[in-house]
Parts: structure tokens; C-alpha cells; sequence
């Protein structure tokens, strides 16, 4: 059985390096990171531990918050070219997931293009909003094109949003944080739906992080509020777009959420992630405890080895 992790972040040296400089990354800033991350022995000897076969490394998109669009591409080309340089020494043991900031298409396109050249690119990480804007907005119509083109998955990475001061991180005792990137991540998702775009592009595969967001949670509040009040609003049943709909296991070793998880996306459709290094114990507790998760469900044991690595392999082209 093969284990990948399809949600795994890496913050390289020369990354790390630059985003201390901003307002929200770093050693007693809001989203402290171990450094050790960036040290591909400390990496390996967690994989080898807990026998994870392959991460999908990626990039955090709140790392991009508080820097300009230049900025952002930067951190972007660095974080795609770091990635890279991790898989090529270790092809066997890791796959690049390419960040794109979308706040400037000209650089997003440019990037987005090298990254499937260049670096062997299995998979887009975008924000769940671009500075306020939906991913519905048709500027980015040749982005998600050139995606479906090259048949990559997006992964939606929440990110903050305009809230009220009930919500926000000074005021709010981290409530952004811990709701709120899910709740964007969720209007994301809704937007693509409504917005047209998984119509327009419908082989799109969008991975979502945590597990489908509240998606899987309301399921049925969705469906009957889409049969009362916005069956016009679309071509097809909104049943119809679950199918485009992945989701990582990344619930921080939340057990009740996996049945949850499961019965919206069955064993198809949902992927073992992590979310490392975040976490606990400089990320272990998160590697560890959402993979206890997956094992430990109820289910025959073919659809636990799709969840744990197969779904990933397939998407990923991983030989």
C-alpha cells in the first residue's frame, strides 16, 4: 500500500528568509513555522516514520498576505523553484505543487506556464480569494483553461477575508484562523459552482483543504435551499458538481469528521493530507494524527488504500 500525502507544505530557507520580513510569518508572529521543515533529513525521517510513501509539497497561500502583486509573484517563482529542486533530488519521495498568485494575470499565466514546462508541476495552489476578488471573476477564465488543458488539479488554500472585528484575529481570539479560512475556502467553491466556471471548464478537479470546507457538513441544507430558491441558477442540479469536488483529510486528526468527509465524498474522492508542518511538535502531530484518522475508519480496506494513496496517484500521475 502506498501512502501520499497530497497537502504537505514547504517553507524553503530562501522562502522562510523572505516572508519573516512580512507582518504575518515568523517566530512570534500569527503563523509560526519550524524551520526544520526546510531540512529535507528532518522531512524524510518524519516520512519514514509513520511510512509516507510521497508528499505533495506546496505552498501556504496566507504567506502571500501583505505583500503587493510583485511581491506575491516573487514568493510564488521562489516557492515553485525551491519545490522543484526538493523533487528533483528526491524524485521518489516527493512531487511539486506549484503556487500561483492570480493578483496579476500576466505573471500568473507566465508562471503558471513555466511551472508545467519547467518544473514538472502536478497541481496548482491558488488562494481562496485574490485580495477580496471571487475566482469566479473571468479574468481568470485562461487560467483555470490552461489548468484544465494540462489536466492539473487546483488546491484551494483559505486565506483571510474582510470580516468584522467579531470575527478577526486581534478581536476574535483567532476565530479567521480557525473558521474563517474555511468559510472562504467555502464561498470559493460555491462561487466556482454559481460563477459558471465548472461549467465552463467541467473536467476541473478542485481539491479542497479540511475536508470540503463546511460543504460536506450542509450537505443537505445546500441541496434544499439550491431546490427552493436557485434551481434557475444553474444548468444542472448542483448534485451534478460534487463530482468535481475533492477533499484532503487535513481536519488536524479530527476523527468525527471522517465519516462526515466520507459520506459526501466516498473513498473516490477524498485524499490523505496532513497539513504539514503545521501543527504541534514542529508538524508530527499532524502527520500522526490525521493518518490514525484514515486508518482507523470503518471501511473495506481497498477503499482506505484509495484515501491513503491511490486517488493521489492517479491525479497526480505518480508512476
Amino acid at each position: 500500500m502506498v501512502i501520499i500525502d497530497i497537502y504537505a507544505h514547504h517553507i524553503s530557507k530562501r522562502v522562510g528568509e523572505m516572508v519573516v520580513k512580512g507582518p504575518y510569518y515568523g517566530e512570534g508572529k500569527e503563523f509560526p513555522f519550524p524551520p526544520g521543515n526546510a531540512d529535507p533529513d528532518v522531512r524524510l525521517g518524519l516520512m519514514d516514520k509513520y511510512g509516507v510513501d510521497v508528499q505533495a509539497i506546496s505552498q501556504t497561500t496566507p504567506l502571500l498576505l501583505g505583500w503587493n502583486a510583485e511581491e506575491a509573484a516573487e514568493i510564488c517563482r521562489m516557492s515553485n523553484e525551491d519545490n522543484f529542486a526538493l523533487c528533483k533530488a528526491y524524485p521518489d519521495r516527493f512531487v511539486n505543487i506549484c503556487i500561483v498568485s492570480l493578483l496579476d494575470m500576466k505573471s500568473a499565466m507566465k508562471e503558471l506556464e513555466r511551472s508545467i514546462q519547467e518544473l514538472d508541476c502536478r497541481g496548482v495552489t491558488i488562494s481562496s480569494n485574490q485580495n477580496g476578488k471571487g475566482l469566479d471573476s473571468p479574468e481568470y477564465f485562461p487560467f483555470y483553461e490552461k489548468v484544465a488543458e494540462h489536466d492539473l488539479p487546483i488546491l484551494i488554500h483559505g486565506t483571510h477575508w474582510e470580516c468584522s472585528p467579531l470575527m478577526d484575529m486581534a478581536h476574535g481570539w483567532r476565530f479567521l484562523h480557525v473558521f474563517g479560512w474555511d468559510y472562504d475556502s467555502t464561498q470559493a467553491v460555491w462561487r466556482l459552482i454559481f460563477g459558471g466556471v465548472l461549467d465552463r471548464f467541467p473536467t476541473l478537479k478542485i481539491v479542497t483543504h479540511h475536508l470540503g470546507n463546511y460543504i460536506p457538513f450542509f450537505k443537505r441544507r445546500i441541496e434544499a435551499n439550491f431546490g427552493k430558491f436557485l434551481k434557475d441558477k444553474l444548468p444542472r442540479p448542483i448534485t451534478e458538481y460534487w463530482k468535481n469536488i475533492y477533499g484532503d483529510t487535513a481536519v488536524d486528526g479530527t476523527l468525527g469528521a471522517m465519516p462526515c468527509g466520507y459520506a459526501f465524498f466516498g473513498s473516490e474522492r477524498m485524499l490523505y493530507g496532513s497539513d504539514y508542518p503545521f501543527g504541534a511538535e514542529a508538524g508530527e502531530d499532524f502527520i500522526r494524527e490525521n493518518l490514525a484518522c484514515v486508518k482507523g475508519m470503518y471501511i473495506p480496506p481497498g477503499e482506505k488504500e484509495r484515501i491513503l494513496g491511490g486517488n493521489a496517484k492517479k491525479m497526480l500521475k505518480i508512476k
